[in-house]
């Protein structure tokens, strides 16, 4: 039996709060039962059927978001995630042990006064804290920082972001539930669609037990039909795995931020949760996996016009020490490394070492890698042009194809001459001077203009 609403007190109707029992909305079928959770009469915050009992059980603050097994957890993590981050809690502990350390030397010290085991201050620096006490303080408001960042990023969201709820966007709607069952979630977490501007990203995040995804406007347009409905569903999925794996849990926050500041150590880690990431999204969707990455490297207009087995191919033929060095220090694995790592699921995707093999397949140009006398000089690719032509009708300008046009001075319309309607150019009107000439020979005087049109004697207007 649920719950009758409150009616208020005193209004003589039996609408509660002014509210029609139909929502102004004429229902075909009037002898349907009332649901317990039956909302027609309006939403009403003191109702105690807002509140929803769910079979299962609530999000803790200590404890995973997915209730899938821990064995069947681990195996969609990347195997360098766990080290990574085992690494990440000792520097993180040692930090917490080193100024635990120096703060109970200081308090005895000065209330000893043997100031031997307090840091020396130099002079020429007393007005400024010592690195151990600098260390000190980001330790004590560290997890206050990030508590109080990751409220504001939601109150953001929550003002700013378009919700995707059953009715609005109701087929990515579909899409979240369907990524938050397939990883175990014990909630569907929250999304939005953010303005873009241009951008193709998304992220996941939380503030206490709510968890949140977002999706940028640019990247969230390839859901349509038209596009790869696919390849959201794989970067919704993508977001989900990054709740399911604990990735945006606030203690995980705390305890892998001091080692996320080690230069290419932190990134290392980061990568290895893309991959995770990634695991999630090609359970979910494994046809849009290669779909998203095209579209994350090429945009939303050109995704379709990529060759992905050109493109992850080159994961193992762009090698050299800058390019190793450009993905150590990246967040994110590089798009060629993780398509490759997407097309071929016999392996973990690489780290820190590019991949070494490929399946057979033509190569068309010399790989960037290799030396500048052995690319093609322009005799050579245009000749490889001519013996293999591509088809007319194989355009590769993106899914918003435009029409050729010819000049616009062949097709535009043709108009009359101003001049003959009595219309000259101001210098010849009579206003201001004319620009003095140059020595030398005179030009020869232009001719007279055709003669004005009639002006109307009275040029104001009849009422």
């Amino acid at each position: 039996m649920s719950t009758p609403p409150h009616e208020p007190t005193g209004s003589g109707s039996n609408r509660p709060y002014g509210i029609s029992p139909s929502g102004g909305v004429q229902h075909h079928q009037t002898n349907i039962t009332p649901l317990p959770n039956d909302l027609s009469r309006g939403w009403l915050p003191e109702d105690t059927r807002q509140t929803p009992g769910s079979p299962l059980p609530a999000p803790k603050l200590f404890g995973f978001q997915s209730l899938l097994p821990f064995k069947f957890l681990n195996r969609l993590r990347h195997p360098g995630e766990i080290p990574w981050l085992v690494a990440a809690y000792l520097v993180t502990l040692t930090v917490y042990v080193g100024v635990g350390i120096y703060m109970v030397t200081s308090v005895v010290g000065f209330f000893t006064g043997d100031l031997s085991s307090v840091e020396p201050v130099d002079p020429a620096t007393a007005d400024s804290p010592g690195a151990l006490a600098q260390l000190a303080f980001l330790a004590v408001y560290l997890p206050l920082g990030i508590f109080w960042l990751r409220a504001l990023q939601y109150a953001q969201m929550r003002l700013r972001g378009v919700r995707i709820t059953p009715t609005q966007f109701p087929e990515a709607y579909a899409m979240v539930v369907e990524a938050a069952h397939a990883a175990g979630l014990r909630r569907v977490p929250d999304a939005y669609v953010v303005l873009g501007n241009g951008q193709i990203n998304a992220f996941a995040s939380g503030h206490g037990h709510r968890r949140f995804i977002a999706v940028y406007s640019d990247l969230f347009e390839v859901g349509g039909a038209a596009r790869s409905p696919e390849a959201l569903r794989f970067i919704i999925g993508h977001e989900v795995g990054h709740i399911a794996a604990g990735h945006v849990g606030y203690f995980r926050l705390i305890f892998t931020s001091f080692f996320a500041s080690i230069p290419y150590a932190g990134a290392t880690l980061s990568r290895a949760q893309e991959y995770t990431a990634d695991n999630f999204g090609y359970r979910l969707a494994p046809s849009g996996a290669l779909e998203a990455m095209s579209v994350l490297a090429a945009g939303k207009y050109l995704h379709r016009d990529v060759n992905t087995d050109e493109f992850a191919n080159r994961a193992v033929f762009e090698g050299g020490f800058f390019t190793w060095l450009a993905n150590l220090n990246s967040s994110h694995p590089s798009p060629t490394w993780r398509m490759h790592s997407l097309r071929d699921r016999s392996e973990p995707g690489r780290l820190i070492w590019r991949p070494k093999i490929n399946p057979a397949y033509p190569l068309s140009m010399a790989p960037a890698a290799e030396p500048a006398e052995v690319w093609a000089d322009p005799v050579q690719a245009g000749d490889f042009m001519q013996a293999y032509p591509e088809n007319p009708t194989n355009q590769h300008w993106g899914d918003n194809v435009t029409e050729p046009k010819t000049r616009a001075n062949s097709r535009d319309r043709r108009v009359g001459d101003t001049l003959y309607t009595g219309w000259v150019p101001p210098q010849l009107r009579g206003y201001g001077r004319t620009a003095p000439q140059a020595p030398g020979p005179q030009a020869p005087a232009p001719q007279n203009p055709a003669p004005r049109a009639a002006q109307p004697q009275d040029d104001t207007e009849q009422g």
